[in-house]
């Protein structure tokens, strides 16, 4: 049986993760300009023996690998998947070139940003620029279509 409730936290979670898969597409379209030392590898990018998926992956000119995830508002539990992330990377490269993590949104809560500094975890935040904060979204749509009226031109004497 499912709680009152449950099913309206699974649509407004399901509507989060749908932002960010658009803001994290938009992001990556404009990542040339936004990041220019650095190019797309993946996105969704998946890791041997495991089902997780990071956001994205990119590649910078020092051959450096940054493993990604999008929130839209990043809070704790973003740490944790960033974690996972770099770590199964790192288990399928074999240590063989560094990998980092990144965590990019729009805000970030101040204990996360407190615990990677006091941790000294090298995690980046990325401040998602403001352009691309709407996309994704749709216009409110109109109710009912409003009819033209032919207004006749006013004519002065």
């Amino acid at each position: 049986m499912t709680e009152p409730g449950s099913l309206i936290r699974t649509a407004d979670r399901t509507e989060d993760e749908a932002g960010e898969r658009a803001v994290r597409d938009a992001f990556a379209t404009f990542l040339p300009q936004i990041r220019p030392g650095e190019r797309l590898v993946r996105r969704e990018q998946g890791y041997e023996l495991s089902r997780m998926r990071a956001d994205m992956r990119t590649v910078d000119v020092a051959n450096v690998l940054r493993e990604w995830e999008f929130k839209l508002f990043a809070g704790p539990a973003a740490l944790g998947q960033i974690l996972t992330y770099v770590a199964l990377s790192r288990r399928e490269k074999a240590m063989m070139r560094p990998v980092r993590g990144v965590i990019a949104a729009f805000g970030f809560a101040k204990e996360l940003l407190f615990t990677v500094e006091q941790m000294n975890l090298g995690i980046e935040f990325v401040v998602i620029p403001e352009l691309i904060r709407w996309v994704g979204r749709r216009r409110p749509a109109v109710a009912t279509p409003f009819a033209s009226i032919d207004i006749p031109p006013l004519v002065f004497p």
